[in-house]
């Protein structure tokens, strides 16, 4: 399992943040290689990603935890890939501090081994997602605060 974590803070309110980060949809304008997420029923959504070599991969999540405008939270059902993830927002000095954090278990077989290849660096992937993310919200340049990556293998050998 892949792990990979990120903190920025934003000039915005908690709430405008909320708004746009509580919407799935709004993902591909920062999430990189998200292509789309599509609303099912429920608190269901099918994911789109933009896959190695052009296979496109593909699953349902469930939103597990949506607490406005503090929590949101979700786990992969079915599909291409195992993830989780969740987004925290907290009030801070210079407006609202968000946190992404995601998690996931590439597939088996030859996608899975170019899956793993194109996303080696999933902590660096998820550190551009949120700079991006805060350009939303900032209009410039940003540094990404509260870097964590741990891959579970990688864990296990430090202990």
């Amino acid at each position: 399992m892949y792990t990979a974590e990120a903190s920025v803070e934003v000039k915005a309110d908690q709430n405008k943040v909320w708004e746009f980060v509580s919407n799935y949809q709004n993902f591909s304008q920062f999430m990189p290689n998200i292509e789309r997420i599509e609303l099912l029923e429920g608190d269901i959504s099918q994911w789109h990603l933009s896959g190695p070599l052009g296979i496109p991969v593909s699953w349902q999540a469930m939103t597990s935890i949506k607490q406005a405008p503090n929590h949101l939270a979700w786990h992969s059902l079915k599909g291409t890939i195992e993830t989780k993830g969740f987004i925290k927002l907290e009030p801070s000095p210079a407006g609202s501090k968000i946190t992404v954090h995601m998690e996931y278990i590439p597939p088996l077989g030859l996608i899975g081994e170019a899956f793993a290849k194109i996303f080696k660096d999933p902590q660096k992937m998820l550190e551009d997602g949120v700079a991006k993310l805060a350009g939303l919200f900032n209009g410039n340049d940003v540094v990404v605060k509260d870097k964590a990556q741990t891959r579970a293998s990688d864990a296990s050998r430090q202990m």
